[in-house]
């Protein structure tokens, strides 16, 4: 149905209400699974929300505009966020140099120019993120931007690692936005994408990915919602079982635990529901909480059990915490 709409809204004149209904039905999934909150369905979804505020006519060109500078807002402000939130050691020592993997394998004397590639590569994006809202640096920024999606289509693609398919639409999607929103003959300032008084849908905007994703720094609000995906930045979590709490988990869950060492079988999360949705979990801690709590159900004794959760943020990351089934 969702595909039938989607359809429906390239081919209609004015596809206010179709939109309404494809994000009525988008809405009800992301309800009932907190998974599907990845950044680009958030992304997605507020550029949908602008378009159907749109009414749709064409002498109404204020509002066009209107609406196209909420999504360069957007666009300009996920890539600003993103790249600060892949400040961080993580990123540079171990998620920058698995994307280049193809390219450091090919040729190893790239192994350390890349790693201080992976170094600069947070700021650059920052920085572009910055430079598409200005006339002055807005075509080297578009270039750099879809430059760096060629790159990760290349380095995941199916003539690279033929891995993480999930973000190839995205990647490519963003690609496009980039192109259809940045490189036409439209001439717009800063200040009419980011208005010092915004209305209503811009301020919303301005709020949603413009100022909450600050919080994020602090555990205030969510990652996925603030651009932290593949940043190295990433709340994990991993669920220990001893042998008799390995022993009363159902088969069909026993089979994503890993025997470690003696009386210890481990399960991580991250890998467990990437095997199965193809993307990451959603990198909360009440997110893993609750999927500690189902687990537990099946537990006799709660000490058997033992959910551990390392909370990481830009500025204030938690170190492990471990909670038993009683905790939970």
């Amino acid at each position: 149905m969702m595909l039938l709409i989607a359809v429906a809204i390239v081919v209609a004149t004015r596809p206010q209400f179709l939109i309404a209904a494809f994000l009525a039905i988008l809405a009800v999934f992301c309800v009932f699974d907190q998974t599907r909150w990845q950044p680009w369905l958030f992304l997605y979804v507020a550029m949908l929300i602008a378009l159907g505020l749109f009414s749709w006519r064409q002498q109404d060109r204020y509002a066009q505009q209107r609406v196209l500078n909420v999504a360069r807002l957007i666009v300009a402000a996920t890539y600003f966020f993103a790249g600060v939130q892949k400040i961080n050691w993580n990123f540079v020592e171990i998620d920058f140099p698995a994307l280049v993997e193809p390219i450091t394998e090919a040729v190893p004397t790239l192994v350390k120019p890349l790693y201080y590639a992976g170094m600069a590569a947070p700021l650059v994006e920052a920085a572009f993120g910055l430079g598409l809202l200005t006339r002055r640096f807005r075509r080297v920024s578009l270039i750099a931007a879809v430059s760096m999606h060629a790159l990760i289509l290349a380095m995941l693609g199916p003539f690279g690692q033929n891995w993480n398919f999930v973000v190839w639409p995205w990647t490519a999607a963003m690609a496009v936005f980039d192109i259809l929103l940045f490189a036409g003959l439209d001439d717009f300032s800063r200040h009419e994408i980011v208005p010092t008084r915004p209305l209503f849908l811009q301020g919303a905007t301005l709020l949603l990915f413009g100022i909450l994703p600050i919080l994020s720094f602090v555990n205030l609000w969510d990652s996925l919602l603030s651009s932290a995906i593949y940043s190295g930045n990433l709340t994990e979590a991993t669920v220990y079982a001893s042998d008799s709490g390995y022993g009363a988990l159902p088969e069909r869950l026993r089979g994503h635990f890993q025997r470690t060492a003696p009386n210890t079988y481990v399960a991580n999360i991250q890998r467990w529901t990437i095997e199965e949705l193809h993307v990451i979990p959603y990198p909360e801690t009440r997110v893993f909480k609750a999927v500690g709590r189902q687990l537990c159900r099946f537990e006799r004794d709660p000490n058997q059990l033992v959910l551990v959760v390392r909370e990481q943020r830009l500025l204030f990351s938690a170190p492990e915490t471990g909670y038993r089934c009683d905790q939970l």
